[in-house]
């Protein structure tokens, strides 16, 4: 038994690395694929509100999650209102995908290094970001309590890490 639950602990963290790095992965492909195919900005961005009838994007600290913690949530909507924010839903936009907070307490963590208010928009031709690119490292554990803006390089990433990384001219890597 002393064996085993290391293992099954490891196992498990993997587990979880490994879907929340699938799972954000195939949002931005979507994102990117549907701004060609629909001719229209598409975007992602981190929503601690991806369940309120009305969510928005936000990089502030909420539920726990650091402002650069995309575990708190993510939607992915396309610009169809009326509104100039090409990375920011507002009314009259389509919401393509609701990513809802990660429940666990000892989770996954999905810090981005993104510099412009942890958004990613996809032009109507779906190469490159219009806003955002960077990186999104992912671990699992507890963090030590929630800040504004977690820098990627204050995070001591475990074993069973994953990256995926946002360029401008090529899109989701």
């Amino acid at each position: 038994i002393a064996a085993a639950v290391p293992a099954m602990q490891w196992m498990i963290a993997r587990s979880r690395i490994s879907d929340a790095s699938s799972s954000l992965a195939t949002h931005l492909e979507l994102a990117r694929m549907e701004a060609s195919r629909r001719g229209v900005v598409v975007s992602v961005c981190r929503s601690p509100n991806s369940d309120a009838v009305a969510p928005g994007c936000s990089s502030a600290v909420a539920g726990g999650f650091d402002g650069n913690d995309w575990a708190a949530g993510w939607i992915v909507f396309e610009k169809t209102g009326a509104g100039v924010d090409e990375a920011n839903f507002e009314a009259g936009d389509g919401l393509l995908v609701r990513h809802l907070p990660a429940t666990d307490g000892s989770r996954v963590m999905i810090h981005s290094n993104i510099p412009v208010a942890e958004r990613i928009a996809f032009p109507p031709r779906g190469t490159g970001g219009v806003i955002g690119s960077g990186t999104f490292a992912f671990d699992y554990g507890v963090p030590p309590g929630p800040v504004a803006n977690r820098a990627l390089g204050s995070i001591t990433l475990s074993n069973a890490a994953r990256c995926i990384a946002i360029a401008p001219l090529m899109g989701a890597v």
